[in-house]
């Protein structure tokens, strides 16, 4: 009988956004949805490192609002984790920065990932003002996970 090993990891992302693309709603005052894309690097609590692509959608008004998306992260190896996760986005009090808080699961892995079942949570923050090309970002990321027994 095959049993599960469960693991835990902890990773910071930093990058910063490379592409985006808003629309105005033009209902209320404030209102954009869009999508953008994302590069970044993971640095994770068991000393491995990863490259990511994220892809991201949402829908703000006045900068709040709900967020979706997708991260790729892909480690030294040549193993990849694939992420999809759902949260929202709330402006700090400077109107400057805002912070992300959302839950993930692992939609497929590859490598030493291959049979990934979990996910967790993350917290960010987007160090510029609303969703603008160049801005940088953290996220960070608390994850428990199952792999199939080899």
């Amino acid at each position: 009988m095959l049993t599960k090993q469960t693991y835990t990891m902890k990773c910071r992302e930093t990058g910063y956004t490379a592409k985006v693309n808003v629309i105005e709603v033009d209902d209320v005052p404030g209102h954009i949805i869009g999508v953008g894309e994302f590069p970044g690097v993971w640095s994770c609590d068991d000393g491995s490192v990863a490259t990511t692509s994220t892809k991201d959608m949402f829908d703000y008004i006045k900068g709040s609002g709900k967020i979706h998306g997708y991260n790729v992260a892909t480690f030294e190896d040549g193993s990849t984790l694939c992420i999809r996760y759902q949260g929202t986005a709330t402006p700090e009090a400077n109107a400057k920065t805002s912070r992300w808080e959302a839950t993930c699961e692992f939609s497929k892995g590859t490598g030493r990932f291959e049979g990934i079942q979990g996910g967790g949570s993350f917290t960010g923050k987007r160090l510029a003002s609303t969703p603008g090309a160049g801005a940088q970002y953290y996220v960070d990321y608390d994850l428990t996970y199952t792999l199939p027994s080899k």
